[in-house]
């Protein structure tokens, strides 16, 4: 059977060529397609991963020369798929770009940015994370720089970046770059802050939330505070329930007591709040990262129940007065 499909890739390839004899004059991209995209079906059964990409990149070529751009997606997605089965991640990684610039040429930043999250996903089972970094980072800046302006509609735009911003903090928290999630975390508020037609609020306090807990996590003190006082020019997120639950965490380090600063992760309702993937790592914070965290932020040396007992002897100095 891949013999035939050979001889479909011969054909159609002649048919790109042009002849006298057959009275052609420019390449019959009509004709030569379907055959590509025949004989890339075939090699994908028999499991001939190049030459299954190869056909697909042909056929998305002749898809693009007929005016059908999403068909010539579908297949460049294909072959970056075959490209990925032979190990070659390069190129699966490279075939994901022309998708998105193939997108982008009809102005769907917001279906470009979708193909290079699923390039993205694609290659992350292959353990390939400088790759699927640079893909999620084009795929941000591609919808940063459309600034919530889509031309299919605004409201895609928002779906993928959540999708987007999500996964790429997923994929950081899992290769451990927790302050580099942090930052994604607030380079997603800022994107919902910058979007005048969606009403972000709930997102933007979530992604603040997050930021300031990776930090935690991290073993960043003085980063948690820093971004806890960039907080306070958001407006709305004072007066959320976010708010209170990252001021108990920080109030919590601040007393460098590390078991009350544990009761008030397991009971104080933040967990709720966070994405599975950020609770699990706040739940299993070390004393020692607590430590470091208690030195960033200016712990007190006294423990809660000592401080309480300091309040209580400064009263009765008060009342004696």
């Amino acid at each position: 059977m891949t013999e035939e499909a050979r001889k479909l890739v011969k054909k159609a390839a002649k048919l790109l060529q042009p002849s006298m004899l057959a009275l052609r004059m420019k390449p019959d991209w009509d004709q030569a397609t379907p055959m590509f995209e025949e004989a890339a079906k075939v090699f994908l059964r028999y499991k001939q991963f190049k030459d299954a990409q190869y056909s697909y990149e042909r056929a998305s070529e002749g898809q693009q020369r007929l005016g059908s751009e999403l068909h010539a997606v579908k297949h460049l997605e294909a072959a970056a798929e075959c490209a990925c089965k032979d190990k070659r991640h390069d190129d699966a990684c490279n075939l994901y770009r022309a998708a998105y610039e193939t997108f982008a040429g009809i102005g769907k930043i917001a279906m470009g940015a979708a193909a290079l999250s699923r390039g993205a996903k694609l290659l992350s089972e292959e353990g390939k994370t400088e790759l699927v970094k640079s893909l999620y980072e084009m795929a941000l800046e591609a919808i940063e720089d459309e600034g919530g302006v889509d031309s299919s509609s605004a409201g895609s735009l928002v779906v993928t970046s959540q999708d987007l911003f999500g996964s790429y903090t997923k994929l950081l928290v899992e290769a451990k770059l927790f302050q580099d999630a942090a930052r994604n975390e607030l380079r997603y508020a800022a994107f919902v802050n910058s979007l005048s037609s969606f009403n972000g609020t709930r997102s933007l306090c979530r992604a603040y939330l997050q930021a300031i807990v990776l930090n935690l996590v991290a073993g960043g003190g003085q980063e948690a505070l820093a971004t806890w006082n960039d907080c306070f020019e958001v407006e709305g997120f004072m007066s959320s329930k976010t708010a209170s639950y990252a001021q108990d965490l920080l109030d919590a380090c601040r007393t460098g007591d590390y078991k009350h600063f544990m009761d008030c992760v397991q009971n104080g309702g933040v967990l709720y709040e966070l994405d599975n993937s950020i609770a699990r790592l706040l739940k299993k914070v070390s004393e020692a990262t607590f430590d470091q965290v208690a030195s960033g932020v200016g712990a007190q040396t006294l423990t809660v129940d000592q401080l309480a007992q300091q309040g209580a002897g400064g009263a009765e100095e008060e009342d004696l007065c």
